[in-house]
C-alpha cells in the first residue's frame, strides 16, 4: 500500500466480526478516504486481556522517540524487515494490533497516458477481499509521550509483495491476516517462529477495480469514491 489511503467500515460493522470488550476515545465514523496522520481504529489486547477498540494516529511514533520533529514515512513497515529495523522491532515483539478496513486504494500508471504536468497519468483502484466486507491489516502499535505530556497512541501497517491477482496494479500491498490468525497475532507474548508463520500465511484473495480520480484528494471522503468504473 504505497499510495497510503484506505477505506474504513463503521463501528457497527466491526462488532459483527469481533467481540469488543472495551472502547476508548470517541467512536470513529465510516470513512472512504483515510489519509496518513489521521486517527484510525485499532484493535489490541489490553494488559488485562480485554479486546480493546481505540483510535490511533496512522504513522507510528516509537516510545523511544525524543526528537521534536515526528518521524516521517512510518505508516508502512515492510514485513521482510519488521523484526530487525529499530523503528519497528519493539512494537513487532510486544505491541501488535489489527487495523480493520474495507479495502485500500492503489494507483497504476496508465499505459501511454500523461497527466497535465507531463508525468505519467495514474488510475486509482480500490482493492478488496473477495466476499469479505471487512478485513484486518497486520498492524504495529506504539505508546508515546509527547513533550507536553500528552499520551499518543500510534500505529503502522505491515506490507508485503502483492498477491498475484493484483500484482499488475502495484508490486506491494498491505499484509492482511486470515481471521483464524487474529488471536495469535494479538497475543502479548508470541514466539518469533509463530509470527513468521503468520506473516507467511497472509490472505491473497483480492481483486481491484478502477475508481474515480477524486480519491486523489484526501479532502474528498464520500461513498461514491468506491464506485466501480470498469
Amino acid at each position: 500500500m504505497l499510495g497510503g489511503r484506505y477505506a474504513l467500515a463503521d463501528e457497527a460493522a466491526l462488532e459483527r466480526y469481533w467481540t469488543i470488550d472495551r472502547r476508548s476515545g470517541n467512536p470513529l465514523p465510516e470513512r472512504f478516504n483515510v489519509a496518513p496522520s489521521t486517527l484510525v481504529p485499532v484493535l489490541f489486547r489490553a494488559e488485562d486481556g480485554a479486546l480493546e477498540l481505540s483510535a490511533a494516529r496512522w504513522g507510528l511514533i516509537p516510545a523511544w522517540w525524543t526528537q521534536a520533529k515526528l518521524p516521517s514515512a512510518t505508516i508502512n513497515a515492510r514485513s521482510e524487515e519488521v523484526a530487525v529495523k529499530p523503528m519497528w522491532r519493539q512494537s513487532y515483539r510486544r505491541s501488535r494490533c489489527l487495523m480493520p478496513a474495507r479495502g485500500w486504494y492503489e494507483w497504476r500508471v496508465r499505459p501511454g497516458g500523461e497527466s497535465s504536468g507531463g508525468r505519467p497519468g495514474k488510475q486509482p483502484y480500490f482493492i478488496h477481499a473477495t466476499g469479505s466486507p471487512v478485513i484486518a491489516f497486520a498492524g504495529l502499535l506504539a505508546h508515546w509521550q509527547a513533550p507536553d505530556g500528552a499520551a499518543v497512541l500510534s500505529c503502522a501497517l505491515l506490507t508485503r509483495a502483492a498477491a498475484p491477482a493484483i500484482a499488475d496494479i502495484h508490486d506491494r500491498m498491505p499484509l492482511v491476516l486470515s481471521p483464524a490468525d487474529y488471536e495469535a497475532w494479538l497475543a502479548a507474548e508470541q514466539r518469533p517462529e509463530v509470527l513468521t508463520r503468520l506473516l507467511a500465511g497472509a490472505r491473497e484473495d483480492f481483486q481491484g477495480y478502477p475508481v474515480s480520480t477524486r480519491v486523489n484528494d484526501p479532502r474528498n471522503d464520500f461513498p461514491e469514491l468506491l464506485e466501480d468504473l470498469s
